[in-house]
C-alpha cells in the first residue's frame, strides 16, 4: 500500500511519556486476523487503555480523538519495542497519528513506519525541553525536508534522520519503490559484471 509523500505536518502532539511501549500494547495480538482495508480505527491502546486508572484513562481520551489536522504523539525510550507485526504502524495511522516522537525506537517497528509513512523523530538531550513545551501547549510543526520540530513557544529543535529514509518519505514511496527508481543503474552495473566476470553468469542451457 503506498502513502501520500510526508513533509510538513502541523497538529497537535500528545504526551504519552512511558518507556517500553511494545507492539502488543499499541494493539493486541487478538486484532490481527484483521485486513489492512478493515483498519483499526478505535482499536489503538485496546487494552492500554482498559488497565489504566478511570482518572488516567480520561485524560487519554485524545487517543481515539478526531482531529482537523494529524496527530502526533510523545513518547519515552524503546517505542514500538516487541514483537515484528506491521499492524502496530497502521493502527497508529489509522487512528490519525503522521508523527511519533520519541527519546529511541524498536528497530523494526522503525522500518515498518518509514515504509508506511509514519515519520518517526529521535529526540534525545531536547527531550525533555519539548515535553515541558507541550505540558504548556500541544501545537507541533514539523518539516521533514529542514529536518526541524517546532513547538508552540517557537522554539526550533533539529533532528537527525537517515537520508535514505527521509527521501523515502518525502517522496511517499517503499522500499521496493526506491529499488526499481534505480533500475537503470542496476542494469548497468549487471550489463558490466558480465563483461568483466563472465565466469560468474548463468550458463546458457544447451539443446
Amino acid at each position: 500500500m503506498r502513502f501520500e509523500a510526508v513533509n510538513h505536518l502541523q497538529g497537535p502532539c500528545y504526551s504519552l511519556p512511558i518507556d517500553n511501549i511494545d507492539t502488543d500494547q499499541i494493539i493486541p495480538a487478538r486484532f490481527l486476523h484483521r485486513s489492512r482495508t478493515e483498519g483499526f480505527k478505535g482499536l489503538l491502546f485496546h487494552d492500554f487503555l482498559q488497565q489504566q486508572e478511570q482518572c488516567v484513562a480520561t485524560e487519554l481520551q485524545w487517543v481515539h480523538a478526531e482531529s482537523a489536522g494529524p496527530k502526533m504523539l510523545m513518547a519515552g525510550e524503546n517505542f514500538g519495542c516487541g514483537s515484528s507485526r506491521e499492524h502496530a504502524v497502521w493502527a497508529l495511522l489509522d487512528n490519525g497519528f503522521k508523527v511519533i516522537i520519541a527519546k529511541s525506537f524498536g528497530d523494526i517497528f522503525y522500518g515498518n513506519a518509514t515504509n508506511n509513512g509514519l515519520l518517526l523523530i529521535r529526540l534525545t538531550d531536547t527531550w525533555p525541553v519539548v515535553l515541558q513545551s507541550l505540558a504548556q501547549d500541544p501545537s507541533v510543526s514539523v518539516k521533514l525536508d529542514e529536518q526541524t520540530l517546532t513547538t508552540a513557544d517557537h522554539y526550533v529543535h533539529a533532528f537527525a534522520m537517515d537520508e535514505f529514509f527521509k527521501n523515502m518519505l518525502l517522496k511517499g514511496a517503499q522500499e521496493i519503490d526506491m529499488t526499481l527508481r534505480l533500475g537503470e543503474k542496476i542494469a548497468a552495473f549487471e550489463q558490466t559484471q558480465a563483461q568483466r566476470f563472465p565466469w560468474l553468469q548463468q550458463p546458457t542451457a544447451r539443446i
